[in-house]
């Protein structure tokens, strides 16, 4: 009876010390409020001069909080009373116990904090306020990271949109300006965001990563790693990201896993003619024959990237597999070259029991086959140019984007009667992680770190328990990674960011010395400086330094 008289409603319950408020005045009461509430509130005014301490007695209280109001002139007053510096005088008589040292990890002069920056802020920020409140010697180093692939590509688009120029329009130098301008108009989007945090960094020590004396770091621990053996130029096959035009290390690779035939977008082509929205196809094996030489025999192989088989240097079988026994030693023609191929045995790569048996090695744009064209001491035909463009070794797909080439070797191979249908099939994709492009593997000669003997002691300081990974169960992918690392990739072909130390020796008169023929490798001459330089040439060359050029 009580719920059909209330209708469902919530008794209010009486508050205490006071009258019972009927209907009426409740009504007037949120009438008032709300006209209240709608007056426009006063903007706040800092009047405090900037470094100064903030002055409250013109300020009167706010009727609520206002983080504008309240956080105020605090930091340029901190700032410039020095509250967060380190005096390396006091922290020379300290034991290394009473030190507290940290770099932010430098955030890209490109973006902006998000809460994942905001976070660890406040963590590091808490850790060093925690070490200062000990007496301990402390210092929070703060900078901001010169992002060479991202900040470059941000000032491509603006000069294109507001010139219609591209960078090689206006040459390296004029591009380089136009990267410090855009720097010094945007670049401290971050570094406010972090005075806005109230972090204790040290803001007298900030550094950007191509300052002068990060840049004079930088040469000098390339030089030192040269020295040491543990820097090297070499010629071997990595990551390339043709929208880029520039080499990325593995660290720099996404991947995504498709079940099967998917189409796919590729921002570096005009677009598929044969579907609707301009997407590819990928996540198929495609399957073709090469005509056996001085034969109507075919050998049918097998690929998930077709346009790579213009690269094509060898076609492997299995030494012990009956079906191919007679064809040890033999050849099978390319159909768009005529180039000979050597059918080759390799009990390493091939698995008899999947599909034909036979697969085709391309050593310049797959891992597995470069490892096989080592073995074999295959020819390596790079198919491709920095652009993703089939290069001169394409027959007559020269000129085409490589997935338009892969739709038009397809078309080639129908009208030859060497196609054989293609099915679905699960593939995995690397993706450049800046770029967002399809990468190919590409043997292009690049500078590389030597990491072998730094995975071993990380691995070794785990193991022994000098090291604790939280939690536990990371430690699986520590050491996969680590266990199985590679050589680090530390050139890029970019304008924006340390230059590469190194100079390509050469005499007056010597015809036919390129720089990009690994022949000459030895004429690389890494120093300090020009002079350095020229020092290093003179004693590799055994000349005057006036017949250097």
């Amino acid at each position: 009876k009580k719920l059909a008289k209330n209708k469902g409603k919530k008794k209010e319950k009486p508050t205490w010390g006071e009258p019972k408020q009927n209907n009426k005045d409740k009504t007037n009461s949120k009438k008032a409020s709300s006209a209240i509430s709608s007056l426009p509130k006063p903007e706040f005014v800092n009047t405090t001069p900037k470094g100064n301490k903030k002055d409250l007695s013109s300020t009167p209280m706010a009727d609520a909080y206002h983080p504008a109001a309240v956080e105020a002139a605090w930091q340029d007053w901190w700032e410039a009373s020095g509250f967060y510096s380190c005096d390396p005088k006091e922290a020379e008589g300290k034991s290394p116990e009473e030190k507290f040292v940290m770099v932010i990890p430098p955030p890209n002069v490109t973006g902006s904090l998000h809460l994942g920056h905001a976070l660890t802020a406040a963590v590091e920020d808490t850790l060093t306020r925690w070490h200062r409140m000990k007496g301990h010697a402390t210092l929070y180093v703060p900078g901001t990271d010169h992002a060479g692939i991202a900040t470059q590509s941000v000032v491509e688009k603006m000069i294109m949109k507001e010139s219609n120029q591209t960078r090689h329009d206006l040459g390296r130098e004029k591009f380089i300006e136009k990267v410090w301008e855009w720097k010094a108009e945007y670049g401290n989007r971050i570094t406010t965001q972090l005075r806005r945090l109230g972090s204790s960094v040290d803001w007298s020590r900030e550094r950007f990563t191509m300052d002068h004396m990060c840049s004079k770091a930088v040469i000098e621990a390339f030089n030192r790693f040269h020295e040491d053996g543990l820097l090297y130029r070499a010629e071997r096959l990595g990551n390339w990201s043709c929208a880029l035009k520039s080499a990325i290390s593995d660290i720099e690779v996404d991947y995504i896993d498709l079940d099967g035939r998917t189409y796919l977008e590729v921002k570096t082509h005009k677009g598929n003619p044969n579907d609707a929205k301009g997407r590819y196809e990928f996540g198929v094996l495609t399957s073709f024959a090469y005509p056996v030489e001085d034969s109507s025999e075919q050998l049918i192989v097998a690929t998930t990237r077709l346009e790579t088989m213009l690269g094509d240097t060898a076609v492997a079988i299995h030494p012990e597999d009956e079906r191919y026994k007679h064809l040890h030693g033999k050849f099978v023609i390319h159909p768009f070259n005529g180039r000979r191929i050597p059918i080759v045995c390799d009990e390493k790569l091939v698995d008899m029991s999947f599909g034909t048996g036979a697969v085709k090695i391309t050593p310049a744009h797959d891992p597995n086959d470069y490892e096989c064209g080592k073995r074999h001491n295959l020819e390596f035909i790079t198919i491709l140019g920095p652009d993703g463009s089939i290069n001169h070794n394409g027959s007559q797909f020269e000129g085409m984007m490589r997935y338009d080439a892969r739709i038009a070797v397809e078309e080639a191979l129908k009208e030859k009667g060497l196609y054989k249908g293609k099915e679905p099939n699960k593939m995995r994709l690397g993706l450049c992680s800046r770029s967002g492009d399809i990468l190919e593997p590409m043997i292009t000669p690049q500078w590389y770190v030597n990491c072998d003997g730094m995975a071993k002691r990380s691995t070794d300081a785990v193991r022994k328990g000098e090291l604790k990974i939280l939690p536990a169960e990371h430690e699986k992918t520590w050491f996969q990674w680590l266990d199985n690392i590679r050589d680090w990739c530390v050139s890029r072909q970019l304008w924006w960011g340390h230059q590469i130390p190194a100079w390509f020796a050469t005499k007056k008169g010597e015809e036919g010395v390129l720089k990009t023929d690994m022949k000459n490798n030895d004429r690389w001459v890494v120093a300090r400086n020009e002079e350095d330089a020229f020092a290093k040439a003179v004693n590799l060359l055994g000349c005057s330094k006036d017949e250097i050029i």
